[in-house]
């Protein structure tokens, strides 16, 4: 009550709890009990609140000291029953549970695990229950692939971090130990710290579920252990009064750069940029630690779409809507639009090196400056009536790279591959994350590059194609690779060459390989697949096998093969005009639903012949996946018709866990009533806050294009879409743009 006031929160506030986050720049305790209730009140969704009667039990339930309470609101005998049953269920589960913490806490005097419960008991901030804490640590000393000396290391809000020695690895190595909210975010944040490896990157080992109290209800993530956080860093230094000079800064702000960078790069952003996410470790070499991003939980694939550019195909990306980031890092334009970018990120890491530059002077005050953004500034960190003094130094290397970053306008931003090749030019600092791309007379640096993009088309062969491979494979420390092959006829024995010499590279975790028109055949494209799955660290793969005459056996062969990759989380398969049939279809994404680890996927099938019956098919093993979030299907120029295009649509909006879909259906005869039908099952789909969707050239007619509109209106939670309804005999007067809300990101193509 002292820190909260409901009467001062704003309609934007009430409206970002659709996006999960409940009034959070306000003060509350979101350890409690009781605000365990308040979110399941506080659901947007009319629908997904919970009953006041189900509350009160479920509170019972969790406080036992209730058991006994006269509850006046049990009305009927049910109701009653009910009550009863759980009160029983609860008092011989809570016998059981003292029996079992007395035999834990036995265990843990002989242990000496007495100071790690003392440690969390001083807490003032507990990320779960004293009893859950012990039953984790019992299960852990269970766990013979760690020694029994555990370390406590630090504490979040959201959970913790235990010291570790790793007997099987013979390692040292961090376990953060959280309580799982959802499998599908898990399984996100994992692709996506996959994605990520390389030197500035936690190390990620692996990941395991604990039973507390009940199946799989806290995830363990076996992580690089580091020294500490730059911020830890800095204090460090500033207690020791240890002065860095400005070339040591440099060397710190590089490492930043360089592995933003590295994320940007592969479409992702972090959306947490701070000091305190940044770890090192200290080097036996330099004073100048090794910095290590972490906590990837905020972290996203920037979703978009490949438009044409004077026939060069670009990615033209989406921004991600809700709050995100941290006060004192967060970049103007989300104060108002709550809409992320590569540009905001950009800020964020701005900030970071200001602090890196002026840690004395800067940090204490960086919330106070970063609500100079509320009302604009010229130059980065000037003084202002709230901070009059001057808290950065402006005649630094770092400096520069703030003026570049720490922009008010975001279009006035720097990207940062243009500031890499800068401070390569200027100073001759190297990178990571700088593109190699040019394969004759390779550097020989090339072995410790981290990216590489080759585009062939000389009619090469197999044996050129196998020897560019060949080539490849020799770079021990490459993570992410894209390699153009496209039109050059290696046929099958020379596709398979080449992907069993990529699976050599042993870091790889990124890989992008065209093979489209090189008549590979079903049996080339089999062998491709098998080799890529052998890949063990093989996290996000995009394969382009359009117009190889696969055919039916071929595609589903090769869809069974990449659903062995162990890792994998992002897909993107390029099967179109390849004769697959209905049958094909279904059997392709039948294998790919088998993934276990997949999020994000897109899948070209357009021009296969499916028909209605198949493309329902593929809709419906595709909504078997229970951990897709991101979904691109393109089905156009395959006679779906207006029943089949519908069933597309039912079956996808019963994806349990979808953010952003992508849904191709031009040319496919669905007619006016076919496209309303599409986007009012898509309606249904209570999760979808991004929507592309390709209607062109299906005869829908003005009044169809207006039922599209106002059927996808109704989606909950849609802030962003892309609507093509380009050659449909429009009359160019809808103005369909006023159907939708205010507040939304609107792309309509007439």
């Amino acid at each position: 009550m002292q820190s909260f006031d409901f009467t001062k929160t704003t309609n934007q506030q009430k409206l970002e709890i659709q996006f999960g986050n409940i009034f959070s720049s306000f003060q509350i305790n979101r350890q409690s009990q009781i605000y365990r209730i308040v979110k399941q009140c506080l659901e947007f969704n009319p629908q997904n609140r919970t009953p006041a009667v189900d509350l009160l039990i479920q509170f019972i339930v969790q406080n036992q000291n209730y058991l006994d309470v006269e509850i006046s609101s049990i009305l009927n005998k049910k109701q009653a029953e009910q009550l009863f049953q759980i009160q029983k269920s609860v008092a011989e589960k809570s016998k059981k549970q003292e029996v079992e913490l007395l035999q834990i806490t036995k265990i843990y005097k002989d242990q000496k695990f007495e100071m790690l419960i003392q440690e969390f008991n001083q807490l003032k901030e507990k990320p779960f229950e004293i009893f859950e804490y012990q039953i984790i640590l019992y299960l852990l000393l269970k766990n013979t692939q760690f020694d029994s000396n555990f370390e406590f290391i630090s504490v979040g809000a959201t959970g913790l971090i235990l010291g570790v020695y790793n007997i099987s690895q013979k390692r040292h190595s961090a376990l953060k130990i959280q309580r799982v909210s959802s499998k599908h975010e898990i399984v996100r944040e994992i692709g996506i710290i996959r994605d990520c490896q390389m030197p500035l990157v936690i190390k990620f080992y692996g990941f395991f579920y604990l039973d507390v109290t009940k199946k799989e209800d806290f995830v363990v993530y076996e992580i690089e252990k580091c020294s500490g956080n730059l911020k830890q860093y800095f204090n460090r230094l500033k207690k020791d009064k240890i002065q860095l000079n400005e070339e040591e800064k440099m060397q710190i702000a590089i490492q930043v750069i360089d592995v933003i960078n590295y994320l940007h790069y592969n479409d992702i952003v972090h959306r947490d940029i701070k000091i305190e996410n940044i770890l090192y470790i200290d080097s036996n070499k330099s004073k100048v630690p090794i910095i290590k991003l972490t906590d990837f939980d905020q972290a996203r694939k920037m979703y978009y779409n490949l438009i044409n550019d004077n026939g060069n195909y670009v990615k033209d990306y989406k921004p991600i809507k809700g709050a995100c980031g941290t006060l004192g890092y967060i970049s103007p334009e989300i104060f108002n639009t709550l809409l992320y970018t590569f540009q905001s990120e950009i800020f964020s890491l701005g900030v970071c090196l200001a602090v890196i530059d002026n840690f004395e002077t800067l940090e204490p005050s960086l919330k106070q400056k970063n609500l100079d953004c509320l009302h604009g500034f010229k130059i980065p960190f000037e003084p202002s009536y709230l901070v009059k003094n001057e808290l950065i130094k402006r005649n630094t290397k770092i400096y520069d790279i703030i003026l570049k970053t720490v922009a008010f306008n975001q279009e006035k931003r720097k990207n940062l591959s243009s500031i890499i090749a800068d401070l390569h030019q200027k100073y001759g600092y190297q990178f990571y994350s700088k593109e190699f791309t040019f394969f004759q007379n390779i550097a020989s640096d090339f072995q410790y590059r981290k990216i590489a993009h080759f585009a062939l088309s000389n009619n090469i062969g197999p044996d050129g194609a196998k020897a560019v491979a060949s080539e490849i494979a020799k770079c021990p420390t490459l993570s992410t690779l894209t390699l153009a092959l496209q039109s050059n006829n290696i046929g099958p024995d020379g596709a398979k060459a080449v992907a069993s010499e990529i699976a050599k590279c042993p870091t790889l975790s990124t890989l992008s390989l065209a093979l489209q028109s090189n008549n590979i055949g079903p049996d080339g494209a089999k062998a491709v697949a098998s080799e890529i799955a052998k890949c063990p660290t093989l996290s996000t793969l995009s394969l382009d096998l359009q117009s190889n005459n696969i055919g039916p056996d071929g595609a589903k062969a090769v869809a069974s093969e990449i659903a062995k990759c162990p890792t994998l989380s992002t897909l993107s398969l390029g099967l179109q005009s390849n004769n697959i049939g209905p049958d094909g279809a279904k059997a392709v994404a039948s294998e790919i639903a088998k993934c276990p680890t997949l999020s994000t996927l897109s899948l070209a099938l357009q021009s296969n012949k499916i028909g209605p019956d198949g493309a329902k098919a593929v809709a419906s093993e595709i909504a078997k996946c229970p951990t897709i979030s991101t979904l691109s299907l393109y089905l156009y120029n395959n006679n779906i018709g207006p029943d089949g295009a519908k069933a597309v649509a039912s079956e996808i909006a019963k994806c349990p866990t979808l953010s952003t879909l992508s849904l191709a259906l031009q040319s496919n005869k669905i007619g006016p009533d076919g496209a309303k039908a599409v986007a009012s099952e898509i309606a249904k789909c209570p999760t979808i806050s991004t929507l592309s969707l390709y209607l062109q050239s299906n005869n829908i007619g003005p009044d169809g294009a207006k039922a599209v509109a106002s059927e996808i209106a109704k989606c909950p939670s849609l802030s962003t879409l892309t609507l093509a309804l380009d050659y449909n005999q429009l009359n160019g007067d809808e103005l369909l743009e006023n159907m939708f809300r205010k507040n939304m990101i609107l792309n309509i193509q007439y």
